[in-house]
């Protein structure tokens, strides 16, 4: 159903008063957490709800800290890039960190027929070392990748610093 002809209280958005805005369309989020494991050719089962939300083609790239791999929807991708567009390009630290950035970056991917993700061998390297087995989690705009002895350590250290974390996020509501 395309959105004029959509109803609402008895009149399609089209005939709504001039100036009346649409409803806004709930953006994608991703969120759960899932064991799996990378095969012999390192590709990655994507759980069915994920591929859903990625859409047909989608993009494979470091977190922003290098500590994961991050897949994105192409529209989470292009919104992350004009981000780091606006950093400007004239500031050598945000070259350096860019450069290594887009050259662990792989836009244009898809899933094959079994729902697999093909995580190409440099980042593969790079990031998840020789590790084979991952956590494959929710990140609210994107899926993230991590080795499953990296998450286990990043539970751990959550739950140890959970009550200075809490505190701090009862001073932002505060504030």
């Amino acid at each position: 159903m395309s959105l004029n002809s959509k109803e609402n209280d008895g009149q399609s958005i089209s005939e709504k008063a001039p100036g009346a805005e649409p409803p806004e369309t709930p953006a994608v989020r991703f969120i759960g957490s899932y064991n799996h494991s990378l095969d012999s050719k390192g590709r990655l089962v994507i759980p069915q709800g994920f591929r859903e939300k990625l859409g047909d083609y989608f993009c494979i790239a470091p977190s922003y800290d290098f500590s994961s791999i991050s897949v994105y929807p192409t529209e989470m991708w292009e919104k992350r890039n004009r981000t780091y567009e606006r950093l400007g390009t004239l500031n050598p630290a945000v070259n350096a960190y860019l450069e290594q950035f887009y050259a662990l970056s792989y836009d244009r991917q898809s899933c094959d027929a079994q729902g697999r993700i093909l995580l190409p061998v440099n980042i593969r390297n790079k990031i998840l070392n020789e590790e084979r087995d991952v956590e494959i989690t929710g990140a609210n705009d994107h899926i993230r990748i991590i080795g499953a002895k990296n998450s286990l350590s990043g539970w751990e250290n959550f739950r140890n610093n959970l009550p200075e974390l809490l505190q701090m996020i009862a001073a932002l509501d505060q504030g």
